[in-house]
């Protein structure tokens, strides 16, 4: 990002120095060809106004960027903190949502194996991830979900995780 803005100061230093020589020659010029005052005159408030802006853009840019810098940095602080305290009041009730399910597992008579595989299914996790996951093959996986439903008497993924999920509540409404 830096780098970024070290190049359009460049820039704006570059153009600045352009106006002011196409300036200075115009003027130049214009006083030779014995001008009138009027032509001066437009001239040298149109290259002024050209060059204060540039001067503006100069100055003002930094001082724009590392004001949005500070107030990403304490919106980005904020989260962080909502994010804590969302993680320490949820903590306890994941873990025993968590427990729970390896219960349910338990009653289904899950093996470890099908016990991994269930929960990436109810966590939304593809066959084919979940092989990659395991470093196994997809058709071990299909089959392991396929003997999951059978003993949970389940008839699919969404099933599956209906059951843990069924019983949620969103948020209310203030």
């Amino acid at each position: 990002m830096r780098k970024i803005h070290d190049i359009e100061q460049l820039l704006v230093i570059i153009a600045l120095c352009i106006v002011l020589m196409a300036a200075g020659f115009d003027l130049f010029e214009d006083w030779q060809k014995g001008e009138g005052l009027n032509n001066v005159f437009l001239d040298v408030i149109a290259n002024l106004f050209v060059g204060a802006t540039l001067i503006y853009i100069l100055i003002q840019r930094p001082r724009a960027t590392r004001l949005k810098n500070q107030q990403l940095e304490q919106a980005m602080h904020s989260s962080r903190a909502d994010l804590k305290k969302w993680k320490a009041k949820a903590s306890t009730l994941l873990e025993g949502l968590g427990a729970k399910i390896d219960e349910q597992f338990s009653d289904w008579q899950l093996s470890l194996a099908e016990k991994e595989v269930a929960l990436f299914l109810v966590k939304g996790y593809s066959t084919k991830e979940i092989a990659r996951l395991r470093d196994t093959h997809e058709k071990t996986v299909r089959q392991q979900a396929s003997s999951i439903y059978n003993k949970a008497t389940l008839d699919s993924r969404a099933e599956l995780a209906a059951f843990f999920l069924e019983d949620l509540w969103l948020p209310q409404a203030n």
